[in-house]
Parts: C-alpha cells; structure tokens; sequence
C-alpha cells in the first residue's frame, strides 16, 4: 500500500496498463461462453444428424428450459411422478422416447402459448428420431439438462463430464440465445443470414441503448416497445427487464405474475422473418418472465398465453417460405396499418445489408416507401430528390419507425456509421433528409471501434442513434459521442468516453460541410478548422485542374475479369505495372514483364497510360516512406490498383507530375484524406479517386520561381528514396496554402494517433515518454504565457513525478501544476492526489482539473493521444 505505485494501481489493472491486464474478462463474459459452448455444441451436432432445424432448435430449448426450471427449483424431485412416470430422476427428462415425448407435452400443457413448436411430440416422433441418429439425439440432450458436453463431431463418443454442471442455468445470461440464434444461422443457413444480415448486437450495447432509451421516458412504466427486426429478442428481454423496473417504481412493490405477463402480453412487440429467431425469442421471454417473478411455483401457475400474433409476428409472407434472399418483412405492405402511432419507443438492430441486382424490385419499393414516409412528414421536395443510399435496408427501417413510434415517442436504433461518413451526393443527400425530418438528439459514433471486440466480428463503422419522433427544430443540436481506440480496453469489449469525444452539433452546418462527421469522428474542433480553412480557399479541385485548365486526361488502370472482352491491342507488349514494392517513388520499367493479353472487360482509353505519369496507389500503405504513388517517364500499362494523371503532351509535364507526387506525400493530403475519405480508416484502407480529385489545389503555374525550384529540388531527393525530404514538402505545402505551424502541428498531431494503421494506434494508446511530456508543458505554458504577461507574471507549468524511481507505464495518470512564479504554491500532498484520482477511478474519467491555492492541478490519462501538442492548446483555451 505505501509502494509508489499503490494510488494508481486498480485503474491501471482495469485500463489494461499492467502486463496481465490486457487479457483479463469478466466473470460473467466467461459464464455466458461457457453456457454458449454447451448450448451451441449440442445445436450443432443436433443439425448435423438430418433433423429438421426448427426441430433442432425446439429441441435444445426445450432441453434449457428444462434445465431453467429445475436449477430454479420451479420442478422438483417431488415433481418427477407427474412428468415422468417412467423415470428415476428429473435428469432423465430426455434419456428416451418416451421420456421425451412426456416432458414435451407437460412442457406444452403447463407452459400452453407457443414454446418452441415441435413437428410431432409423440412417442412415435421421438422413437423415429432415435432411431435415425443412433439414440445420439437423446445423448445430446441429455447433455443439457445433466450438464455436460457431448464430445466428437460425429456425436457417436459417450457424453464428457465438463464444468458446465457447476453453473446455474436459473439465470440465463441476456442475449445467450440470440448469439446461438446467430451462430445456427451463418453455419446452417448461410445464404439467408448474409441477405438478410442476421447480426446478434452484444448484450453490453443492447444494454447502453435500453438504459438511454428509457432515461427520462414520460410514463416509463407503461411505454410500449417495438423491435421490428428483432432476431432472438435481446433488445425486447432488455426492454422487458427495464419495464419491470420501472412498473417496480410507480406501483412502489414488486410486480407479481399479473403484471409480468401484462407487461409481456401488452407492452412489448417483435417483428422478424425467421421462423428459429421466433422461436429462440419466444424462448428468451418466457424465461424473462419466470426470473422475474418473485413466486414461480408451482410450475402450474405460470401458465401462458401464445405470443405469436400478439407479440412476435413473422411477417415471411407464404409465398416466401423457401425464399433465400432478402424480403420485405416487417416492411412490407402485410403489416397492419393498426401498429402505426403505437408505440413510445422504436429499438432495435435492423438489416445493413445491401440489395442485390437480382432484388432491384425490393430496394425500389423500399426507396418508395422512403419517399413516401419523407413526403408525408411534409417535404415534397425532399422526397422527390431522395435516393436510399447503397440499396440498404437501414435507413427505410429509420423512416417506418416514425410511423410505428408515437408522435413525441423514442427511437432507437443500431444503425452502419457510413450513414455519417460517406460524401457523395446520394448519401449526403439522404443524410440531410434524414436531419432535417427528424429530431436527432444524440449519436454514438463506433467509427473507431470496428474490428474490436467491443462488437465482436463487426469489421463495419457503427453507430447507436437516439431520435425523438418530430421534427427538429430550426436551432436544434444534437450531441456525437465517438470514443477513441484503446486497443487493451477494447480487447475487453469496453470503450472509454474522453473529455472531447463529445461533440455539441448543429447539423445544419454539416450540410455544406458533409466531412465534419469524419472529420470529428477521428479528430477534434481543431482538425475542422484546419479542414474549413483548406477546403474554402478559391481554388480548383484536381479534376478541375488537370482536366478543365490544363486539358488533360486521368482515369484509373485497366480491369481484367468479366464480360464482354474488349480489344486491348493499344497496350499490348508495353511493360506492364500490376504491383510495386514499398519505398518506390518512380517506376523502373526495364524489370517490367510485358503485357500480353489480346483484351479485357475494360482497357480505358489510350491516352491516360501515355508519359508523363502520376501513379496514385489505391491501397494506402501505412507509412509514406513506404511510397503514396509514383512517377513514370515512358509508356506502359497499369492495372486497376493505380489512378493514372498523364500530362502527355504538356510543356511542363515533368514538373506537374512530380508537384503532384509531392503533394500525394504531404501531410496536408494525408490528413486531408483521413479526416474525409468515406472508406480510409472507417471501413478499408484504400482511397477513393474522388477523394483526390476533389481536393482544392493551388496552380502549378501560380507557383513563383523560389518555389518551383523547391518542386525540382524536393523531388529529385524523393525520387532517390531520400525520406528525409517529408518535413521539407511538408512545409512547401503550408506555405502555398497559407497554413500556419499550429495549423501544421494538428495536422501532424491527427496523423500520428489516427490512421487506421498499427503503428499509429500504438502510438495513441502507449504512455507518452518524458520527452512528449515536456513537449507539452511547454506548448500549455506557451500558450497560457500571455495572459499572465499583462500583469508581468510568469507561469510555470512542470509534471510531477511521484518518485524518480516510478514507471511511466505504470501510471494510470500524470499530473501537472500550474502555477504563478511567484506564488511559490505547495506542492499538493500526495493524500490529495490519491483522493483525486480515486475519484477519475470512479468516473472512468481521462482529465481531472482540480483547483488548489495559488495553483492549477491537471491530470491527463497515461495515453500519449492525450498527450500531443493539440491537446495541450485544446487545455489552455479551455484554462
């Protein structure tokens, strides 16, 4: 406790600083894996023996449910006469026909509703069953209910005593049955999960986006939910559990079996189009409901009325049944015009996925349901420009979730962050209709979060959106919350929310400026300003330039694969370019093969393959030592991995081909593209041409003659793989657009912790060294200095170190004081620091600013993100 590391240490552990913490998980993470692998296991080799797969899944749940009463002491021994007579012990619930065959009709009798319908629960059924697979059927099943796990793919070995019988399966973890739900669909039926993007949403998301959406509701206890692509129902036995709660508060006792069921039966709604996610979510709240209830025995007692049709509705249409591509489903004209205005709030995680060509009809009758549903909200015009955006069915569900939501109501949903990402005019478009009809009040923007496990196997951005159903506002902001990687806390499915991941945003000002959502998804308000002052100087575009003033071409390389063939002779024999090695700025043609074929689906045009050439790589390597694009002196041919610029025929070709390769590997462009491009850093790391040629570009004629000697100097070093050149380009660059060394220093700074690369998130989530620490204090005191200069003060600003002996890596946080010279203020003891920090440990904070006597004392978390030259001027204004 008195080492000097002890004040830091829980926040250390949990933050994943300390060596074993980077692996560490919840207990409860290894409970439901472990209750995953037994259920899964047994599902999976039930589905591998001929058995209809929504019997499997019957099958299995009832097998848990089985369990569930039991180890919740709803069945007893004293039970086991009237359930099975044959029987010795409740555990033999499945050993045979006849044991299953009884328990499934007392399932049926006691339970009544819809519980996991099987095709047949009579002997015959279960000794057919058994006969076909070896009696292994009732091996598995057994393995359930006793607690152990079947072992061999085959099925055919003697069930394995594992630990699985030491859980208590009285509480089944939230969103259990819906990760198995997934993990049947993507094995078992591939096809349909892809097109109709089965995705289970983690139980911890689910969760946030619950507790949100109810924070606050008008008369909580009473709110109807819908989820209208509710998959095995996380979202509603949340939904559920939260509607307990708060009929728990306004009724001031607990609810009985009586309200549990009329908050079942009346308050909750899920429309899906799979007939196994049903059934696993009829499952999921019949078991809700029976761990809710404060008296569940005797088992007689909860007795339940069906859910289908009165709270889960399968809207797969019967002329649907063996369709194996996308659907309309719940938004499709069968739904009932009653469920509109019906509900107070909307959640849910819907479909992503985009529409096939062989499914045009459905995307144009969801883009006419859009424009309907935005007319009808009172924009003719909008309506008539609208287009949904990549032939998703995302947004249509945002658009019929205002008509099933109340006026005023919630809605809630998981949606793809390229919603606020992408820039060209359809998706801007949709994304100002969608801000101008509806009241957005807050985003959770998982830009940065794909491919961790926060949301496991999602390598797509995502986003949580918090709307109330009317229309905004003419000054309405809405609030964007984008945590930052932190690769040792995600690895844990956790995110931190930093003192400037919030954003106060007015989205009116975004439609001019679609790039502030990336902008501010990887950056800060500085990164804006730095975006705003490039983009609106009067300048051309690259496209403008090259091919409206200076009247040449550009275009990207050849495609190979499809059809038809067009002749490709104009290229044939020249040395062919198909990849490059990093460190490379010019191609050498003399290693080249040469291209030999007769044709290909698209050889573009001759023109754009003829010297000089500007080489822009697709694929974005990670470092620009490693080589942005290239430069070529004689003619060749190049795949669709490179954006050509050809200033054949130019006087000045030369010269404009090597400003553009040292423009390509300033840090203006670097930055530019990252803080704008759709994809690079959201969803790949490739670049958009259009990203290049949208970018303003100062005239290589408007250059005087100092600075084109610079182009000719700076490129002859580049040209020879002299890397030492960047800081040089760089500062050619700021000079012709006018930028500043602050400008200059936040675009190095969002570079360094920002790109989608390994290099840099290691940078980002590693403690700063002592050097950056001075960095700085002296940037924070630079910056604060003036204002004590007025009263011809001094300031100081210095980092204390606990002892010189500590670790950097060890602690959570560093603190600085700030101070007036001549103050001579007092260090604070170090029992006030403690207190502090056990406070940022409470909270989950990443700066504390605590004022003392004569003095400022700041405490930044150990991350060198926050650390960089940036964030100390973000400090000071705030200071």
């Amino acid at each position: 406790a008195d080492s000097p590391d002890a004040a830091g240490f829980y926040t250390a552990l949990s933050s994943g600083l300390l060596p074993a913490a980077g692996t560490t998980r919840s207990s409860s993470d290894f409970v439901f894996d472990a209750m995953f692998k037994l259920v899964w296991s047994v599902a999976d080799r039930l589905a591998k023996l001929r058995i209809k797969q929504t019997d499997v899944l019957s099958l299995v749940g009832r097998a848990l449910f089985f369990r569930f009463l039991k180890d919740r002491a709803i069945v007893r021994e004293s039970d086991l006469a009237k359930i099975l007579p044959e029987a010795a012990d409740l555990i033999e619930a499945f050993d045979t026909p006849v044991n299953a065959a009884a328990t499934c009709r007392w399932l049926d009798n006691t339970f009544n509703g819809d519980l996991l319908p099987l095709s047949d629960n009579s002997v015959d059924f279960f000794t057919a069953l058994g006969r076909r697979t070896g009696n292994r059927l009732f091996i598995h099943l057994r393995a359930i209910v006793e607690g152990t796990e079947p072992v061999g793919d085959d099925g055919y070995q003697l069930p394995l005593r594992l630990d699985f019988g030491d859980f208590d399966f009285a509480h089944v973890p939230v969103g259990l049955l819906s990760q198995v739900y997934e993990r049947f669909a993507w094995k078992w039926e591939h096809k349909t999960a892809q097109s109709t993007s089965v995705h289970y949403t983690p139980r911890h998301i689910a969760q946030l986006m619950v507790n949100d959406a109810f924070d606050g509701l008008p008369r909580a206890d009473q709110a109807r939910v819908l989820d209208p692509a509710c998959g095995a129902s996380v979202f509603l036995v949340l939904a559920f559990r939260r509607l307990y709660q708060e009929r728990w508060k306004a009724i001031r006792k607990r609810p009985q079996t009586k309200e549990i069921r009329d908050i079942l039966e009346r308050q909750l709604v899920g429309f899906d189009i799979n007939e196994s996610a049903i059934r696993l979510a009829s499952l999921s709240l019949y078991l809700t409901a029976i761990e809710l209830d404060p008296d569940p025995s005797p088992p007689e007692k909860l007795h339940f009325k069906p859910l289908r049709d009165r709270v889960l509705y399968n809207f797969r249409q019967p002329d649907e049944a063996n369709a194996t591509g996308a659907i309309a489903g719940s938004l499709g004209e069968e739904v009932p015009a009653s469920f509109n205005s019906n509900f107070d709030l909307v959640i849910g995680n819907p479909p992503w996925t985009s529409l096939k060509k062989k499914e045009t009809a459905l995307a144009n009758a969801l883009n006419d349901l859009s424009k309907r549903i935005i007319r009808a909200r009172g924009s003719e015009d909008l309506a008539k420009a609208y287009t949904n955006p990549d032939r998703t069915p995302d947004l249509p569900f945002v658009w019929r979730s205002t008509e099933w939501c109340k006026p005023g109501g919630r809605i809630v949903l998981a949606l793809p962050a390229s919603i606020l990402l992408k820039q060209e005019a359809i998706p801007a478009r949709a994304r100002e209709t969608l801000f101008r009809l509806i009241e957005i009040n807050g985003i959770i923007n998982g830009t940065n979060l794909s491919d961790t496990r926060v949301w496991e196997n999602m390598n797509q951005p995502f986003m949580a959106l918090f709307a109330t159903n009317r229309l905004p506002s003419e000054d309405h902001q809405l609030r964007m919350i984008t945590p930052y990687l932190d690769e040792k806390l995600n690895q844990r499915g956790l995110f931190r929310i930093d003192s400037k991941s919030t954003q106060w945003i007015d989205p009116t000002a975004t439609f001019a400026r679609p790039w502030m959502w990336k902008a501010l998804s990887l950056g800060t308000s500085l990164d804006v300003e730095v975006t705003r002052k490039i983009l609106e100087q009067d300048l051309p575009t690259v496209s403008e330039y090259w091919e409206e003033q200076l009247g040449l071409v550009s275009g990207r390389g050849y495609d190979v694969e499809g059809t038809p063939q067009k002749s490709a002779s104009f290229l044939f024999d020249k040395p062919n370019l198909t990849k490059v090695e990093n460190g490379q700025f010019e191609v050498d043609t003399s290693v080249l093969d040469p291209f030999e074929r007769e044709t290909l689906y698209f050889p573009k045009t001759p023109e754009i393959y003829k010297p000089p050439l500007f080489l822009l790589k697709e694929s974005s390597p990670s470092e620009r030592e490693d080589g942005y694009s290239l430069v070529v002196s004689s003619e060749i041919a190049y795949n669709r991995r490179f954006y050509g610029y050809s200033a054949h025929g130019h006087p000045k070709g030369s010269g404009l081909v090597r400003y553009l390769l040292l423009f390509s590997h300033s840090a203006l462009w670097i930055h530019h593209r990252l803080v704008t491009s759709s994809i690079l850093g959201a969803e790949r790391r490739i670049v958009y041409k259009s990203t290049f040629d949208d970018f303003p570009i100062v005239p290589f004629e408007k250059l005087n003659a100092k600075q084109r000697k610079a182009v000719k100097r700076l490129s002859d070093r580049l040209l020879k793989a002299d890397t030492s050149v960047f800081p040089e380009i760089d500062a050619l660059f700021s000079e012709l657009y006018g930028l500043d060394e602050l400008d200059l220093t936040v675009i190095r700074d969002t570079i360094e912790t920002a790109m989608p690369f390994q290099v840099a998130r290691s940078r980002a989530c590693n403690p700063p060294d002592k050097r950056d620490v001075l960095t700085f204090t002296d940037t924070l005191q630079a910056a604060l200095q003036p204002f004590f200069a007025v009263a011809d003060e001094f300031l100081e600003v210095h980092a204390i170190y606990e002892a010189s002996k500590i670790s950097l890596y060890k602690l959570p946080f560093q603190f600085i004081l700030l101070q007036r010279q001549a103050a001579n203020a007092a260090l604070p003891p170090k029992a006030m620091r403690q207190a502090i920090l056990h406070l940022a440990e409470q909270g989950g904070v990443t700066r504390i600013i605590q004022h003392l006597p004569n003095a400022v004392l700041v405490g930044l978390y150990n991350q060198y993100r926050y650390w960089t030259p940036s964030r100390a001027r973000l400090l000071a204004a705030e200071i």
